[in-house]
């Protein structure tokens, strides 16, 4: 198992792993992710088994607060201490650019992973507004 950074190359084994794993959406269209990874070099990671992606997580970093996204395991590598190692080194990362704060969002089912991971609840409610939600307005 090998972690290395993502880079703009990897998009489209990234978004067929993705597809694969998890989902992919208006967010994941490679001009979005080109500018993701221009914004946040070397804050995103992959974990490759043999040559093939078996894990991902995108981080980014505000100047204030770290943000992890798109942890995504390949099914057959799940409950293994992968997606554990993938937090600890974006954790890592953002940490010493000076994050104090990561703040992650998740499916319920994935609440109980994220505490395992030294993460806490709070009472915080996510809201996010997207294109989707309001496709007439340019956002």
């Amino acid at each position: 198992m090998k972690l290395r950074s993502i880079k703009l190359g990897d998009y489209e084994k990234l978004t067929e792993f993705w597809e694969k794993n998890y989902f992919v959406n208006e967010l994941d269209e490679f001009d979005r992710f080109k500018l993701f990874l221009n914004k946040n070099p070397d804050l995103s990671i992959l974990g490759e088994d043999n040559g093939k992606i078996v894990g991902t997580i995108l981080g980014s970093f505000d100047g204030r607060r770290g943000y992890i996204q798109k942890l995504v395991v390949a099914k057959n590598f799940r409950k293994k201490g992968l997606g554990k190692q993938l937090i600890e080194a974006i954790v890592k990362k953002l940490q010493t650019l000076g994050a104090l704060y990561i703040p992650v969002s998740c499916e319920t089912t994935n609440v109980n992973f994220f505490q395992k991971s030294g993460f806490k609840k709070t009472d915080q409610v996510a809201l996010s507004i997207s294109r989707s939600h309001y496709p007439d307005k340019k956002f």
